[in-house]
């Protein structure tokens, strides 16, 4: 038996125990709200049993059609949890209008009391175990459970309240409202445990920056990988699934840079057993540098802009003609404002800024030759460029068919300000 269906057992017989009494209890003592407290903690029984089940599919290993395992399970399974609390709080809700008034006896406010503490003690056993294992399943029928605490509550208050029923006539209905409540606290929780599951199940990624900066400082731990790129952490239910993209001394043999790699994929599945799937992509480490543009570059560049404006959808050489000669008159007045970008002393490409207004930086264009195009070398001169105008509003164009470039400025904070009907002006703005 392992610690989450052990957690989950103890969990059911509490649940038998309490069901019976209350449900007893209730209609001896003539209590409908104890009565719906009873059927609460009998709901707790059978999501306690869809628990078990879920959390032992959930663990089932990787198989030809779910090479990522079925974690998810546990997911659908608090759904499912999320679902049955829903109903049972609705079903509450509705019945308890239609109830005879009956003043109840004292013994359900005594039933009440013990299943306050029992209830108490159990809910925050589950949460705690829940949050020790990491376990979404333990953490939904945690939860579910304190709702108990709260409907007992509620039911040994209306309880005391109706003794009073034949001074003050409105305390009859002190136990009506309280199965209302009751109701309505279900559906709380009901709600908030539906809406957690649903997000992840959505492949939620792993936000807790603390956590993510220890992931990171494991895979550079090796020098020869310089920096990373990219990094996502995946919620497959009880475990992971990490991809990252590092850059690596480009002089690295193939060999040399798998067993980097390896290694660094081995320390994180050490520190944090939920890791389970790793995938980490390798891109040369290019340092690059910025040259100002001379005047023997300004054919170069013009080149550049050419093949970034000039795209398939021009077919008219009049428009195209009219465009290279607007590129070659503003180029000359701007060249002053280009950088040539330089990797181990060849020109790959050409970046442009510069100040249009006061506060706002243009970034005019930014071409990579295509070999290069795949090193992150245009991501992090952007990076530069707004780290070194961070006090200024940076904008830029961008054609509205390049997906790509859209995607990646996005990624690094530039927003839509406006378009027209072949492009899409971005900018960070910081005033």
């Amino acid at each position: 038996m392992d610690q989450v269906t052990k957690v989950m057992s103890i969990s059911m017989i509490t649940n038998i125990f309490l069901s019976i009494i209350k449900i007893i209890a209730g209609i001896l003592g003539g209590s409908s709200a104890l009565i719906a407290d009873g059927v609460h903690s009998f709901s707790d029984l059978s999501t306690d049993l869809v628990a078990v089940v879920g959390n032992y599919l959930s663990k089932k290993p990787a198989d030809e059609k779910h090479p990522y395992g079925h974690g998810k399970i546990e997911y659908i399974t608090s759904i499912i949890i999320s679902l049955v609390i829903l109903f049972l709080g609705l079903s509450i809700i509705y019945e308890a209008p239609k109830k005879e008034i009956v003043i109840p006896s004292l013994i359900v406010a005594f039933v009440s009391f013990i299943t306050v503490i029992l209830k108490f003690l159990l809910s925050r056993y589950i949460i705690k175990k829940g949050k020790e294992y990491k376990n979404n399943i333990l953490l939904a029928s945690g939860y579910e459970s304190s709702t108990d605490v709260i409907s007992s509550i509620v039911v040994l208050i209306s309880v005391l309240l109706m003794q009073l029923g034949n001074i003050f006539s409105i305390f009859k209905y002190a136990d009506m409202i309280a199965t209302i409540l009751v109701g309505l606290f279900i559906l709380k929780i009901g709600i908030e445990v539906l809406k957690e599951n649903m997000s992840t199940i959505l492949e939620e990624q792993e936000t807790d920056e603390e956590y993510l900066n220890t992931l990171r400082n494991l895979i550079l731990e090796k020098k020869n990988i310089r920096h990373i790129d990219n990094l996502l952490v995946l919620k497959y239910g009880s475990y992971y699934k990490l991809v990252a993209e590092v850059s690596v001394d480009p002089n690295l043999s193939v060999m040399r840079a798998h067993q980097y790699i390896h290694e660094a994929e081995n320390r994180l599945r050490h520190f944090d057993s939920r890791i389970i799937y790793v995938t980490i992509h390798i891109n040369p480490d290019q340092t690059y540098e910025l040259v100002k543009a001379k005047k023997n570059d300004f054919e170069k560049i013009e080149e550049y802009r050419l093949k970034t404006v000039i795209t398939d959808e021009i077919t008219d050489y009049e428009e195209e003609k009219k465009i290279k000669e607007y590129i070659s008159k503003t180029l000359k007045k701007q060249l002053h404002s280009y950088f040539m970008i330089v990797v181990d002393n060849k020109k790959i490409g050409t970046v442009g800024y510069y100040e249009t207004s006061k506060n706002t930086i243009l970034i005019e264009e930014l071409f990579i030759e295509e070999e290069y195009r795949n090193c992150e070398i245009g991501t992090s001169i952007l990076k530069d460029i707004i780290e070194k105008n961070k006090s200024n509003n940076i904008v830029l164009w961008v054609h509205k068919n390049n997906d790509h470039a859209c995607f990646l400025y996005e990624k690094l904070g530039f927003k839509k300000i406006e378009e027209d009907e072949k492009r899409i002006k971005m900018g960070i703005l910081v005033s």
